[in-house]
């Protein structure tokens, strides 16, 4: 039967998603739910730490279109089923090298279900992908 993964993925303290996914899907698949259940804009390279050691390239798969020379592979090629991941288990997902938000994940539970498509099952804090000053009410930096 096949499985799907309940995981608590957390951009900061006070501020998380809890995401259900089959573990048939691709690192990119979890990656576009992470960014779209944070209402982010995905218009950064990501990569994921499977052992949740940040910029270790030892255990690193990179966005789509990436350098692949320090990288076991692509996140759209690779299965989250290939990591045999059960509970408790941890990683991290880079999003914007730039801003460098890091999301940490830990699975919650693993189910034997069939999702389709992702679901999120819990949303706590709002994080802002592109904030600015509140004394600079219209975002423009060279006033």
């Amino acid at each position: 039967m096949e499985r799907s993964l309940v995981i608590s993925v957390s951009a900061r303290p006070g501020c998380y998603r809890h995401i259900q996914i089959s573990e048939n899907a691709t690192l990119f698949k979890l990656h576009e739910a992470i960014v779209e259940s944070f209402d982010f804009i995905d218009d950064h390279m990501h990569a994921f730490f499977m052992n949740n050691h940040a910029w270790d390239s030892s255990d690193e798969y990179l966005s789509p279109g990436g350098d692949l020379d320090d990288t076991r592979g692509f996140t759209d090629k690779v299965k989250l089923i290939n990591f045999h991941i059960k509970k408790n288990d941890r990683f991290l997902n880079i999003f914007d090298f730039g801003d460098e938000w890091r999301f940490r994940l830990k699975v919650l539970r693993v189910i034997d279900d069939i999702t389709k498509i992702f679901v999120i099952l819990k949303s706590v804090g709002e994080p802002i992908q592109y904030g600015y000053d509140d004394d600079d009410e219209d975002g423009d930096e060279n006033d």
